[in-house]
């Protein structure tokens, strides 16, 4: 900075040091410059000081004792030292003989110990150089990294107080005029809403505000009875505010390099080096506030909302939601009906914010009751408390599952799940069959134990022949913890999907919908009788299905496992297979838990 023309007094405080070491710094530059071969005037001019000090530096310089520690003796006197120290006199002798007294010899001695371990020397190559006993070179090693660390701390604590200083500059001259807010929670409301107006989930705005998720909808929750919030439109976090424009010139002024004022503002370095890149002055300096207003106006394209100046598609986009229609059944239908006028165009995430975004406009809020979800604000998705890893070891993943699985070309690849009752004491355990989509229902009135589990697996595919029974895929839930016993008893292959991954799963996940229009969440699963349960896995198994071309799963089902057991028996009594498989069905499991087998 004093290169830049500023005042010595000016540079030390913003580099957070007194004014004595701004002077000290000043006069070891101006020494290292007069060594480089420049005269006096050349190394004031390169300093770029003028203070009057220079001359008594410069005649120290030419004397010789600008580097010495002891100023009132005279090189000569060192030298006499040093040349009886070298022809081996110790340091009382060679002190005598210089005329000077023990502690300046020893001081000499402890300066040369500094020089030689500043050159590279170890200290016990510097010890045996000038004979030193250990304890002494110990304790001068000591001093001086004591000395290598005080200095690095208050370099810097210097830096520190120099950014700090800066910020909090900035700071208070930005927020003069700004009034203060009333408390943290007013503070965190009011930036929850900003973020939700811009169309950001509860999710993203709860961690950008920094609060839980659940906070976060407690926050729209407390809302809803004293109205929306309304939105107060704010520059986004992904461009540069002018209050980080200003830190970045003060820190560039103290020299930091592009990395380091990165990490101060918490930025990518390609953003710094473009922000003063881009804004730098004729004479190359870098003028925040001049960068800011120009990246201001350069970022406005303000364009008009569609809903609020074409009555012609408000009008119709308000019919159809009073018909019931969602937003994307509306866009869809715009595009059709008007190919060819774009100010007809709509999407579907338009018509979603105006309705259900605090502050949205557009479209009258009474039509919020018409969407599917009936709800006025949209509802909070968050994730759940992360979940231990469980007790399933020794998974085969569903990465490793034969493609035969996936191209749905033979039968016998089943998907297992559990459904859980009220308070997750009561279950039920699902299979379905990926190609037939036919379902067993397994009713585990009790626990859900992996016990429990592997006992309702076996049952239910112990009747079913070899080939019908391939390979099972279920999740990582810990009830599977016995799937090695299951593979043994039954000779087929268990496979993992990942963890919150119901879509590899998605027939089982699926049937586990159906079954849930007879079996509600929150309700009681033991309640539910054996013959309840085949009932309900009959009437599932004899719906047509789309994806079968409405056909029914127990028909497809059943004709697999006729061909299955017609193809075993033909290989041992060809001529008896009709009379045996003519009157063959399997309409409904007859599979339930042991507890509801013994009532």
């Amino acid at each position: 900075m004093v290169r830049e023309g500023r005042s010595l007094k000016y540079s030390a405080r913003m580099a957070g040091v007194h004014l004595e070491v701004g002077y000290q710094w000043l006069r070891a530059e101006f020494f290292v410059l007069r060594e480089k071969g420049l005269d006096c005037e050349q190394a004031r001019a390169q300093l770029g000081c003028l203070t009057s000090k220079i001359s008594a530096w410069d005649a120290s310089f030419v004397s010789g004792s600008y580097n010495r520690h002891h100023l009132r003796v005279e090189s000569r006197v060192e030298d006499k030292f040093w040349a009886a120290f070298v022809v081996r006199r110790t340091v009382t002798d060679a002190s005598a003989i210089a005329g000077v007294g023990r502690s300046t010899g020893y001081r000499w001695m402890e300066k040369r110990y500094y020089q030689l371990r500043e050159e590279g020397v170890t200290p016990m190559q510097a010890r045996r150089r000038l004979r030193l006993g250990k304890r002494g070179a110990a304790a001068w090693e000591a001093r001086r990294t004591l000395r290598v660390n005080t200095d690095d701390r208050s370099r810097q604590a210097a830096i520190a107080v120099a950014i700090r200083e800066s910020a909090e500059r900035i700071s208070a001259e930005l927020t003069r005029k700004a009034e203060l807010k009333s408390s943290r929670t007013a503070a965190r409301d009011t930036r929850y809403w900003e973020l939700i107006g811009r169309g950001e989930t509860n999710v993203s705005a709860s961690t950008l505000v920094g609060v839980t998720p659940h906070t976060g909808a407690n926050i729209q929750r407390a809302a809803r009875n004293r109205g929306a919030l309304p939105w107060v439109p704010s520059p986004t976090d992904r461009h540069l505010s002018l209050e980080e424009r200003l830190q970045i010139a003060d820190l560039e002024h103290l020299g930091m390099s592009i990395r380091g004022i990165a990490r101060e503002i918490d930025r990518a370095p390609s953003t710094v080096m473009r922000e003063l890149d881009r804004h730098r002055n004729e004479q190359g300096r870098y003028l925040p506030r001049t960068a800011d207003e120009n990246a201001r106006r350069n970022r406005g394209r303000p364009r008009e909302r569609k809903l609020l100046t074409n009555r012609k598609l408000r009008a119709l986009v308000q019919r159809k939601l009073d018909r019931c229609w969602s937003p994307e059944e509306i866009s869809g239908w715009l595009k059709l009906t008007y190919p060819d006028d774009p100010s007809m165009r709509l999407c579907p995430e338009t018509m979603y914010r105006a309705l259900l975004v605090p502050g949205g406009k557009g479209l009258d809020k009474k039509y919020c009751t018409k969407l599917r979800s009936g709800r006025s604000v949209r509802k909070p998705r968050w994730l759940g408390a992360s979940r231990s890893l469980g007790a399933v070891r020794n998974m085969t993943m569903i990465s490793e599952r034969p493609e035969e699985v996936e191209t749905k070309k033979e039968v016998g690849h089943w998907e297992g799940d559990l459904i859980l009752g009220l308070r997750c004491r009561s279950a039920m355990m699902t299979l379905r069959e990926r190609v037939t989509q036919y379902g067993i229902i397994v009713n585990l009135p009790l626990d859900h134990t992996s016990e429990s589990v592997k006992d309702a697996v076996i049952k239910a595919f112990r009747g079913l022949p070899k080939r019908m029974r391939k390979t099972l895929t279920w999740d990582q839930g810990t009830e599977m913890c016995l799937h090695r016993e299951i593979a043994a008893a039954l000779d087929l292959k268990i496979f993992f999907a990942e963890r919150c991954s119901p879509w590899q799963r998605g027939a089982n996940e699926n049937f586990n919908g159906l079954a849930r229009q007879y079996f509600p969440k929150g309700t009681d699963l033991s309640v539910h009788s054996l013959a309840h349960v085949r009932a309900v896995t009959r009437e599932l198994n004899t719906r047509p299905r789309k994806t079968l071309d409405y056909a029914t799963p127990a028909t497809l089902f059943n004709a697999e496992r006729r061909a299955v057991v017609h193809r075993r028996l033909s290989a041992v009594a060809p001529a008896a297979t009709p009379a045996v498989t003519s009157s063959m069905s399997w309409d409904y499991p007859v599979f339930s838990s042991p507890v509801l087998q013994r009532q």
